[in-house]
């Protein structure tokens, strides 16, 4: 199991859709997921060379694996992630 690692701005995007209870239960479980086996999603290219993304609906997780932490970057609307 790797241990999860959350940057600033993830805190932000989290605390900004808290009131939104189905998609916040949605995150914490795919979150779950990923720490179980974060090799298992796509490895990003050119400027989010590194990173890895996981979809909740139409929102999206931006973060890489470290040894054996994951640092979770972003967790944005698709249209606005990749920014």
């Amino acid at each position: 199991m790797y241990f999860p690692v959350l940057t600033q701005t993830f805190s932000n995007d989290v605390k900004a859709l808290k009131k939104d209870n189905v998609l916040y239960k949605r995150l914490i479980n795919k979150m779950e997921t990923i720490l179980i086996n974060p090799e298992h999603y796509p490895i990003k290219r050119h400027n989010l060379k590194g990173k890895r993304s996981a979809h909740v609906g139409s929102y999206v997780i931006l973060f890489e694996v470290k040894g054996k932490e994951v640092i979770f970057h972003k967790f944005r609307h698709h249209d606005y992630v990749y920014e």
